[in-house]
């Protein structure tokens, strides 16, 4: 009889501040050294130290390899522009755990988060909303003067006039499992 795996969560700031408690939930629970710093209040500061002093909660940094292929996904598909690095370092440490064999689930309300997430294979669940239900693909527009620019353009400033760009979905997808 085959051994079930373990469920494997990679957990964003939001999880632990809308009250998901890995002494609580059993599994496999990460979460990187980014998320770490932001979770200052008190309560969160509690429940994550008191998780990894006793081993619920590991913190962990992803490899620059699955960084960068979460950046380029990031960019391919126009979501980089309002991806943090503590967000590319969520979805890149969950791709690493599933590269390692684990089917990591990432808990987070960021829809661009899950966006990406959703176009890498890699499962997530909400905590306060109802997630996304479709994958997004965007691109770049200057408001003012009608310039467009790919999705993976670096900046948020329109190179014509200077106006801050704006992004929008040139195409979607409903996600099978949502």
């Amino acid at each position: 009889m085959p051994v079930e795996k373990r469920p494997t969560f990679v957990l964003d700031s939001s999880a632990i501040i809308y009250g998901f408690n890995p002494q609580l939930v059993d599994g496999d629970h990460y979460i990187t050294p980014r998320v770490m710093s932001e979770l200052l209040g008190r309560k969160t500061k509690t429940i994550t130290d008191l998780s990894v002093s006793s081993g619920r909660l590991k913190v962990r940094a992803p490899k620059e390899f699955f960084k960068e292929v979460a950046r380029t996904r990031a960019g391919s598909s126009g979501d980089i522009s309002v991806l943090s690095e503590t967000d590319l370092e969520v979805v890149a440490l969950a791709l690493e755990l599933k590269d390692e064999g684990a089917d990591p689930t990432v808990i987070s309300d960021d829809y661009s988060l899950q966006n990406v997430c959703t176009q890498l294979n890699i499962g997530f669940k909400p905590m306060m909303t109802k997630g996304i239900s479709q994958e997004f693909w965007w691109f770049l527009y200057c408001p003012a003067c009608g310039a467009t620019y790919k999705q993976s353009f670096k900046s948020n400033i329109c190179q014509v006039c200077g106006h801050t760009l704006k992004r929008k979905v040139y195409s979607k997808k409903q996600i099978t499992n949502a």
